[in-house]
């Protein structure tokens, strides 16, 4: 489901980005070109008036009537020829070709052996006043314009009164589509790249979500199974019961003594989930003031006593003065949790310690036995709701509890570890660090999130 949803976004995110990529060369494009073709324009504007402004002589040469003309060119100074060369270096300079011609008739042009004699009458004929036309000559691309020369000029083949500009658009064009394929080229790679990273980011992004919903199932699953256990049971003593009307109450004492006790289990289950679903919706309130956590820990020993001594197990407390700001009340629930997985957890004969003291910015309590410990690949998950060190669930209880001590002890801005061997060298040592300050505001648990991002108005 989530790479489908990765797949997804990278494609979207993908088509976004490659049609801004292709818009953004578009305009590129559009405004190189619209450049291109406007300096042309103006070239061949510029070369026009210059022949509508210019002498004869300054046009092409050829036109004189100074019969002391000689073949080098004027006395003195540049002859025709110079000005020839001159002419075809500018034109040759600007991709400009002069072709003149009387009516349909081509007599010269210039650069001389530019142009075929059917491409410059072909020239001639196709070519417009005033605006420059797009024709293409020998396959090269032109643009043409016919410019009426003030007056009749004379050059070696005839007389001429008009000329035809050609820009040669060889160069311009191929640097148009030379242009064109780098965008291309660019915006798909890019478009390609972006695929590629949108890829790794959507999936990195989506890892936290796909987590959670992990979790969430996990921790469906897990509730079904501890609320199905003790429903089966009292299914099963309850068909009993029908199964011996006759019998008193006396009688079926065991059934329900059975009863009570897995009604007893299931009550706890559901107020365990019940808390952790408020924790997560960040409803819990607390009633924060200075605590004594050495008079707490005292009072928490007092409540199991009795427990331990049926057992035959020693408690006692270790405590110390120590003060911390904290609810007593969820703090006691805390220590209850970790004495009842100590007592349950810790051989007859064994000892379970509860100490008090303080440390620096704040204070440790700490709960200690002589138990079977926890095995240490098991250590990181212990905190892990419905997660038991025994797969086989034959143990007492359902997991929650150590997850409920850590939601306590992060609502008070402290932190939980367990350490197995503890202390004592054996068993398990669960610590915990309070601050003597109020704690800041807790975000909303990770369930709560998911459930607003994802179930807006039915999370349920």
């Amino acid at each position: 489901m989530f790479r489908k949803t990765a797949l997804r976004l990278v494609l979207l995110y993908t088509a976004v980005f490659a049609g801004v990529l292709l818009s953004f060369s578009a305009v590129v494009y559009a405004f190189t070109h619209h450049r291109v073709r406007a300096d042309e324009v103006a070239t061949m504007n510029a070369a026009a008036a210059n022949l509508r402004a210019c002498r004869d002589e300054q046009i092409l040469p050829g036109d004189h009537d100074d019969d002391s003309l000689r073949p080098g060119g004027h006395p003195g100074g540049p002859g025709p020829g110079d000005r020839l060369l001159a002419e075809a270096d500018e034109t040759r300079a600007e991709h400009l070709v002069y072709v003149l011609a009387a009516g349909a008739r081509v007599v010269s042009q210039t650069p001389a052996g530019s142009l075929t004699t059917a491409e410059a009458e072909k020239a001639v004929a196709d070519a417009s006043g005033d605006s420059p036309r797009a024709l293409t000559l020998g396959g090269v691309p032109y643009l043409a314009m016919k410019v009426t020369l003030p007056r009749a000029v004379r050059v070696a083949g005839g007389s001429a009164d008009t000329a035809v500009i050609l820009y040669n658009r060889a160069v311009d064009a191929a640097f148009l589509r030379e242009l064109l394929a780098v965008l291309t080229v660019s915006a798909a790679s890019f478009a390609l790249l972006s695929a590629g990273v949108g890829f790794v980011l959507a999936s990195r992004a989506l890892r936290p979500i796909r987590k959670s919903f992990e979790d969430e199932r996990r921790f469906v699953a897990n509730a079904s199974h501890e609320l199905r256990t003790p429903l089966s049971v009292m299914r099963l003593q309850i068909d009993r019961m029908f199964r011996h009307p006759a019998e008193t109450i006396f009688d079926m004492s065991e059934v329900v003594a059975s009863l009570a006790r897995e009604t007893d289990r299931l009550q706890r289950l559901v107020n365990d989930l019940l808390t952790l679903a408020k924790a997560d919706e960040g409803r819990v309130a607390f009633s924060m003031r200075a605590v004594d956590l050495a008079a707490l820990a005292r009072e928490a020993v007092d409540r199991f006593a009795p427990v331990a001594e049926e057992r035959g197990i020693e408690l006692r407390a270790m405590a110390t003065a120590a003060r911390a700001v904290a609810d007593p009340d969820r703090l006691l629930e805390l220590l209850s949790i970790l004495l009842d997985n100590a007592l349950a957890f810790t051989p007859r004969g064994g000892l379970v310690e509860v100490a008090a003291h303080p440390a620096e910015g704040g204070a440790v309590l700490a709960v200690r036995d002589t138990g079977q410990g926890i095995p240490r690949e098991h250590l990181p998950r212990v905190f892990d709701r419905f997660y038991q060190v025994d797969p086989s669930r034959s143990t007492r209880g359902a997991g929650l509890g150590l997850s409920i001590a850590k939601w306590i002890a992060e609502a008070h801005g402290g932190t939980i570890r367990v350490m197995s061997p503890g202390s004592f060298g054996v068993g398990t040592e669960v610590e915990v660090v309070l601050p003597n300050r109020p704690p800041k505001a807790r975000p909303l648990g990770r369930f709560a999130r998911l459930r607003r991002l994802c179930y807006k108005k039915n999370s349920s």
